[in-house]
């Protein structure tokens, strides 16, 4: 069993068994929407498939994922994998990354950037751990300078004392 992935060198038989632990793959699903969505995704037409077409793990965000009663790892029926995997800020292709939408984070990158997110493609909107906590910041510091200008505003205007607590 080989990962479809187009550089992806993951095969069931190359890896040793504590790699496998991590490590699982997933068949192609056969709904037509979805499996279009996956082809597309992946960059690939159904006749390049090999038989059969697995993608690995790896190819997929934690988020993506749950675990059975049983205790087996399995992908949600509306996952779909992503060849790019990477910090939309600093690239790291190596660290846990999440999905922008998970900590509504879309309109905190937007205001830092200036840049309108890319919603196009099969570039999943994610961020490192470090990332979106430092985004995070941003956003609290941002409403922060926002209040305290608001604050200072309004004091310069009634001509009264500027308190932090309202």
């Amino acid at each position: 069993m080989r990962c479809c992935v187009p550089f992806c060198e993951n095969t069931f038989d190359n890896m040793s068994t504590s790699e496998r632990t991590g490590i699982t793959f997933h068949g192609l699903p056969s709904e037509g929407n979805l499996r279009t969505a996956w082809l597309r995704a992946l960059g690939t037409q159904d006749h390049h498939l090999p038989d059969p077409a697995v993608v690995c793990s790896q190819h997929f965000l934690d988020d993506d994922f749950y675990t059975t009663e049983s205790c087996v790892r399995q992908i949600h029926s509306n996952a779909v994998p992503s060849i790019v995997q990477m910090c939309m800020i600093c690239l790291d292709s190596d660290s846990k990354l999440s999905l922008m939408s998970k900590h509504k984070l879309e309109e905190a990158y937007e205001q830092l950037t200036g840049l309108s997110l890319c919603r196009r493609g099969n570039l999943k909107q994610t961020l490192c751990v470090m990332c979106a906590q430092r985004l995070i910041n941003f956003s609290r510091f941002r409403d922060l300078s926002l209040r305290a200008h608001s604050l200072l505003t309004d004091s310069v205007e009634q001509r009264a004392s500027v308190s932090t607590s309202s």
